[in-house]
């Protein structure tokens, strides 16, 4: 199965669910080839540690691919190792990438801020979900990506903060780069948000 992988011509989604460390491993060292490959997907309860992000971390430096979409969401155990990868990596990717969607990867403040880091080169972008995650305590990592989306000429699709108990502090932090680049904002299931925040 994985020889039939690395030798295809025509694979563009690659979608993986609920898989353990090692099987994970061996799916991303198998993309190696694919040239082709638009978009990956990495959802559910993956169990990835430490040799997982690190082949994900070959294949995104390689420059093989060149993702259009990048989606890795509910990897509870996602941690600094996959986050710092992602933000040396996402340079790597660059322009081609639009879609970037971490939800519920346990992202805080400081992850954020490296997540923030690592956008700089992605120009082409249209999607960033990052729902889900706990940015209660993230006013600074919201103000960076504020003050990223302000000194970036795009124009986000759409930009996803939903679940992910934000306060009134961290939403005014957001509100000026949110509100002059995106097209459209989602906020639903924060309820530390009140009348006061989105006055």
């Amino acid at each position: 199965f994985m020889e039939g992988i690395a030798r295809s011509q025509s694979i563009q989604f690659i979608g993986i669910d609920n898989l353990t460390n090692d099987g994970f491993t061996s799916i991303v060292r198998a993309l190696g080839s694919l040239s082709q490959l638009e978009e990956l997907t990495v959802w559910g309860h993956n169990n990835i540690g430490p040799d997982g992000w690190s082949e994900l971390r070959t294949l995104l430096e390689s420059g093989v691919c060149k993702l259009q979409q990048l989606r890795l969401s509910g990897n509870y155990y996602i941690g600094d190792p996959g986050v710092g990868i992602l933000s040396n990596r996402l340079r790597g990717i660059g322009s081609s990438l639009k879609v970037l969607a971490l939800r519920s990867n346990f992202i805080g403040n400081s992850r954020l801020l490296a997540v923030v880091e690592a956008l700089q080169n992605c120009t082409g972008l249209e999607i960033l979900d990052l729902s889900s995650n706990d940015f209660s305590s993230a006013a600074a990592g919201l103000g960076s990506l504020s003050d990223w989306l302000q000194n970036s000429p795009m124009i986000l699709k759409y930009l996803g903060f939903e679940c992910c108990s934000i306060t009134d502090e961290g939403l005014h932090a957001l509100a000026e780069g949110a509100a002059n680049h995106c097209e459209e904002l989602g906020l639903d299931g924060n309820e530390s948000i009140t009348a006061t925040g989105l006055s």
